[in-house]
């Protein structure tokens, strides 16, 4: 029999009263868009699955500090950018900024050459994006990758909703400035 799926904030009070199966079902239910929102942070696939790790270890044992009232995504995703910023942080102090870019992810195509070109494409978005000042890049990450809302980045960055927007809208026309000297066309900003 098929229970409803409980909300996170509930599964979080369960985890405050101990229970760590139901931060299981967290880990679960946010791994991919965790996973991705820091990895595409930081630019470092291993590093990113070490501080995946770490986020959820700061949820446990920072447990009895979460507010039931606050949305559990938004705290999660503030968690783990206030380790990717320090991560950035650590990276320009000792000066290794061995960015390595993810492979892209291939869906299938009709040619080779089809698939030459989308990884490349997909190769030079990621570099623009890496190039966004820290902020601005977390910001376009979580609104487009992880469809995050304008109010819960925000929340997220502890930052007002016109913030957020300003640093979306500077990022994305950014990522135009770079992006399209590189793919040769225009990219039209919705």
């Amino acid at each position: 029999m098929n229970q409803p799926q409980q909300s996170d904030e509930w599964l979080m009070g369960q985890v405050q009263r101990g229970r760590r199966e139901e931060l299981e079902k967290l880990v679960r239910r946010y791994a991919s868009g965790l996973l991705t929102f820091i990895q595409r942070s930081i630019h470092d696939r291993h590093r990113a699955e070490e501080l995946f790790q770490e986020t959820f270890l700061r949820v446990w044992t920072k447990r009895r500090t979460y507010d039931l009232d606050r949305p559990f995504r938004s705290w999660l995703f503030a968690i783990a950018a206030n380790l990717c910023r320090t991560e950035l942080r650590k990276r320009r102090r000792t000066s290794q900024h061995a960015e390595q870019l993810a492979a892209a992810g291939r869906d299938e195509m009709d040619s080779p050459a089809d698939a030459a070109m989308a990884v490349e494409t997909a190769a030079i978005v990621l570099e623009g994006i890496a190039r966004l000042p820290p902020q601005q890049r977390m910001i376009v990450v979580l609104r487009v990758w992880n469809g995050m809302k304008f109010a819960e980045i925000a929340e997220t960055f502890n930052l007002a909703e016109s913030t957020i927007r300003s640093n979306m809208h500077r990022g994305l026309a950014s990522l135009k400035t770079i992006l399209e000297p590189r793919l040769g066309r225009s990219i039209h900003s919705e």
